[in-house]
């Protein structure tokens, strides 16, 4: 990606039930599995699906979701590092910290005024189930 390509947004639908709105996606829209990552109690944490090129993941809320937020946003940037400067220096206050993620992401994530998390991201390793921490379950 450079500063000339069309970045992409990864809507994050928080849902109370990640297997069932999974089944939803791919059984009456035709989406495919693309991962997801199963919690302790046996059911799925978050997921992500996928239809031509349109990816949407589907997330349990945390206890820290302000009520009434429904989604966050997966925003791709060329350079988090610099947007993150960007953006703190305008007066942004970051939720998440710059972080490169198990997954191959390094990321950050702010809270508009709104409640509603944005994430600012890039790819910094192409995933691979072999990247998967001890103790979780990828499917």
């Amino acid at each position: 990606m450079n500063d000339k390509t069309p970045a992409q947004i990864i809507p994050n639908l928080l849902v109370a039930s990640v297997d069932k709105t999974r089944g939803y996606f791919i059984d009456t829209l035709g989406f495919d599995h693309t991962m997801g990552m199963v919690g302790k109690d046996g059911q799925l944490d978050f997921c992500m699906v996928q239809r031509a090129g349109a990816m949407v993941m589907l997330t349990r809320p945390d206890t820290a979701t302000p009520p009434g937020v429904s989604a966050e946003l997966y925003i791709e940037v060329h350079d988090p590092d610099a947007y993150l400067t960007e953006v703190t220096g305008r007066g942004a206050t970051v939720v998440d910290p710059l972080t490169t993620q198990w997954w191959g992401y390094r990321n950050f994530s702010v809270q508009d005024p709104q409640g509603y998390k944005l994430w600012f991201y890039k790819t910094v390793q192409e995933f691979t189930p072999a990247m998967v921490p001890p103790g979780m379950k990828m499917v």
